[in-house]
């Protein structure tokens, strides 16, 4: 018996009032933390786990889609917050997000065909244009996996699944993520425009709806370099040396940065379509720390875990297109700030008319990502996500070694002490590519970190 449960805002219950979705539920006691749930089936842990399958299978579809990380992150919000309501319906592990069905509490044979039909059916939803057929492969790859329940048990659970998604792609249906409205540039010297014959890169995503914030400007940064307009700004030392901290690190083959330094940018990138993009290795680097640091651990754990992780990705995508277009602080990048220096008046920078960024595409061609530069997405992604961790498994002291999907790093894995250490690297690793200054990475981190407490403090504890 599915309903509606207020999150906070009016708008989440009264969007679904009309949905074929029967009965009444009471809100579940919060909880803190997940502990392992002793109770859950073999089947429902480790790599039998549907909510690390799906997440994994979640990937697949952020190569084959590309594009911003905005539209990525939606889709993977309301995939894992759609199988956090259907997981928490059989056994409460926090505050439902939208929907609980208090009929399906201790129905732990409907489990993993919750799971898999409250992921299929987000997906469908939050893709449209993605190929069917490959998600009824995925389904039926997922429906293949060992299951303890019967075929009653299945057939509720497909119900329960398909529910708790139907009605969150309801309520976001009119969220925002369908505005086409052009983008304007401003033309004068030291302002970002997209690059010549291609789009800006979603510039009213900062408008969308948040599934946790109450705006997309709630941590909005202050002006780059607390700068109060862009003469002071574009005339000013600090300006020449963030400039020319890029021009001497972050140059195609740049004898300034070292090998590893080179060999991070790298690692970091995914800017590539075909890749899982950089939101999507934080997914990833998600299902490597839950497989470490919770060996055993349930569906109960990873739902609530991936639910708080991308629900905390896509508000961060969401804040950082905020500052990004929804403000007046749109330098440009540094590649028309060492390019065209001379068209600046300031005595520190000189130009490099050759000058290229080390960010680079297989065959070998230079370029920066299509929208403003401040803030770095990049940098505030990978804060978000460290935060979040930090908050779910009470420390940011976890070392881990993650991989990348990016085709100039093959291969490559790299090792760390920390969340915050991992978060840091990300940042850094956008100077060492030449596509962002320290303050886009500065801002970014400090507002990343930011969305992952309040959306921490907000939703399902």
């Amino acid at each position: 018996m599915l309903r509606s449960v207020h999150q906070g805002r009016t708008s989440l219950r009264t969007a679904v009032v009309g949905l074929a979705l029967a009965g009444v539920a009471t809100l579940a006691p919060a909880t803190s933390a997940v502990a392992e749930d002793p109770t859950a089936p073999a089947s429902a842990r480790g790599t039998q786990d549907h909510v690390l399958y799906w997440n994994n299978a979640l990937l697949d579809v952020f190569r084959k889609t590309g594009g911003t990380p905005g539209p990525l992150t939606r889709g993977g919000a309301i995939m894992d917050l759609s199988i956090y309501d259907a997981v928490n319906s059989i056994r409460t592990i926090g505050k439902p997000y939208l929907t609980k069905d208090t009929s399906a509490a201790g129905a732990y044979g409907a489990l993993n065909s919750a799971i898999d039909h409250a992921a299929y059916t987000a997906l469908r939803g939050a893709f449209p244009n993605y190929p069917q057929a490959d998600l009824d492969a995925k389904l039926a790859a997922a429906k293949a996996l060992p299951d303890f329940g019967n075929a009653t048990d299945r057939a509720r659970g497909e119900k329960l699944g398909t529910n708790t998604a139907t009605a969150l792609l309801a309520v976001r249906a009119n969220d925002g993520s369908a505005d086409t409205t052009p983008y304007v540039a401003t033309l004068a010297p030291g302002h970002w425009q997209p690059a010549p014959g291609k789009p800006a890169g979603a510039p009213n995503w900062g408008k969308v709806k948040p599934f946790a914030l109450a705006s997309g400007s709630q941590f909005r940064p202050g002006p780059i370099g607390g700068f109060t307009s862009p003469d002071a700004l574009l005339q000013s030392p600090e300006y020449a040396a963030q400039v020319n901290e890029i021009k001497r690190i972050g140059g195609k083959n740049s004898p300034n940065r070292t090998a590893d330094q080179t060999k991070l940018a790298h690692f970091w990138a995914n800017d590539l379509d075909g890749t899982y993009k950089p939101v999507g290795q934080q997914y990833d680097h998600t299902a490597t720390i839950f497989r470490k640091y919770r060996p055993y651990g349930s569906s109960f754990e990873s739902a609530k875990l991936f639910g708080l992780t991308s629900a905390a990705l896509a508000d961060a995508a969401i804040a950082i297109w905020d500052s990004k277009y929804g403000t007046d602080w749109d330098v440009w990048r540094p590649t028309d700030a060492i390019t065209r220096a001379g068209e600046v008046p300031n005595p520190g920078i000189v130009a490099d008319p050759a000058w290229q960024p080390e960010e680079q595409d297989i065959a070998g061609n230079s370029f920066s990502p299509n929208f403003p530069t401040y803030v770095s997405g990049h940098s505030g992604v990978g804060a978000a996500w460290a935060g979040i961790l930090k908050d779910y498994f009470g420390t940011d002291n976890l070392s881990f070694t993650g991989g990348t999907d990016d085709p100039l790093a093959k291969g490559v894995t790299r090792t760390f002490t920390s969340l915050s250490a991992a978060a840091k690297e990300k940042a850094d690793s956008r100077k060492y590519i030449g596509v962002h200054f320290e303050w886009d990475n500065a801002a970014a981190l400090n507002l990343g970190y930011k969305v992952a407490d309040e959306v921490y403090g907000t939703i399902l504890n």
